[in-house]
């Protein structure tokens, strides 16, 4: 079981030595995934998914997408929410992603971000994405 955010962030700000400290950070160590290749390692696997169809859903160049699993490549928001909805994250799981790689968040004030969130929410697929994206004049996924 996961720790709440809020939980955390309690625990640390309650932390009143750097003893304390170095062992909130040694457990954060031990407990959550420190790059975006061990995130997606961690999903695919609990998903039961292979590269394979997570490339294949995607739409994302087999090159790039083993690149972004080695640690090679940074990809950006639109190819991390591919990889989403190829894989049918939830959309807290798909805002970790975001998070992980240092890419902004989901953001549900925003047109765009919307129709994501809700592609996600929905497990739509990234041309059907696409394709309402185009309908409200909004750029494609990448």
């Amino acid at each position: 079981m996961t720790d709440k955010t809020g939980d955390l962030m309690n625990k640390l700000t309650s932390t009143d030595s750097l003893e304390e400290l170095d062992k909130y950070l040694e457990e954060l160590r031990d407990k959550y995934p420190k790059t975006l290749k061990e995130y997606l390692d961690t999903v695919f696997s609990s998903k039961g998914m292979s590269k394979v169809d997570v490339i294949a859903g995607s739409g994302i160049d087999r090159t790039y997408f083993y690149q972004i699993m080695d640690g090679s490549k940074n990809p950006g928001k639109d190819k991390i929410v591919a990889i989403a909805l190829a894989c049918k994250m939830t959309i807290t799981e798909c805002q970790r992603a975001l998070e992980i790689a240092g890419e902004g968040i989901l953001y549900p004030k925003n047109r765009r971000d919307s129709l994501i969130i809700y592609a996600v929410s929905n497990k739509m697929e990234v041309r059907d994405l696409n394709v309402e994206l185009e309908k409200y004049g909004l750029p494609q996924l990448a």
